[in-house]
């Protein structure tokens, strides 16, 4: 079972991808993924704090499956045969615009009982990301006041 967004955001892919991975700067404008801890790099493991409701928030451990600079970011986490997901966001660059895509497919005994339940939410959690995202890209672009 997958959950897929796309938002198109006026600019250029290093922007974006500036942003995506700039963990360090998540808790002040992701609303989702409020916080990594680990290395970026194929193979190494997070601790991702998440949250579905902007209150509750649980830590998932994950491994990065891939990392294609300025392009795709993938990794996997959850409970081991109950249930786990393999989150990927994808940056595509056309002419003056990008393409993020986020998505998550999940697999285990629960997803038949649980993806149902979670499935309003995480698909709001990641559009709301995403718009967030583009918000901290457009923000980046302005010059500090002084």
């Amino acid at each position: 079972m997958e959950i897929t967004t796309n938002l198109t955001i006026p600019g250029r892919a290093d922007e974006v991808w500036a942003v995506l991975v700039d963990l360090v700067s998540y808790p002040r404008w992701n609303p989702f993924i409020r916080k990594v801890d680990g290395e970026l790099a194929e193979g190494a493991a997070w601790k991702a704090e998440l949250s579905l409701d902007g209150r509750v928030f649980f830590n998932v451990p994950t491994v990065i499956t891939e990392l294609v600079p300025g392009a795709r970011l993938t990794w996997r986490g959850g409970l081991p045969k109950l249930m786990t997901g393999t989150h990927s966001f994808g940056v595509t660059e056309a002419t003056g615009v990008v393409t993020l895509e986020q998505s998550e497919t999940f697999s285990g005994a629960l997803v038949p009982v649980v993806f149902p339940l979670l499935r309003p939410s995480l698909t709001r959690r990641f559009a709301e990301m995403n718009e967030a995202l583009m918000a901290e890209v457009v923000r980046r672009r302005v010059p500090a006041q002084v």
